[in-house]
């Protein structure tokens, strides 16, 4: 992956509705970024995308909960 994507991009490629995906970003589950401010469009940047992935598969334990899976994928 190389460049910005969209939401609807994002959505598709996650197999997720888009109403999870911005609910997500604005919690902080996703990396996004708001161009020029708060209020500019949601985008995704596919590098932190990508990262984001890897870091959530290899957090993945057989039998966890998606919480204690999560707590282990987040940084910090």
């Amino acid at each position: 992956m190389n460049g910005l994507l969209k939401p609807t991009e994002v959505a598709n490629m996650l197999g997720v509705s888009r109403t999870w995906l911005y609910d997500a970003a604005k919690a902080g589950r996703i990396p996004s970024v708001r161009l020029g401010g708060p209020d500019g469009p949601l985008r995704f940047i596919e590098q932190d995308l990508d990262e984001w992935l890897e870091r959530a598969r290899q957090a993945w334990r057989p039998g966890d909960s998606s919480l204690r899976t999560l707590r282990r994928a987040m940084p910090g």
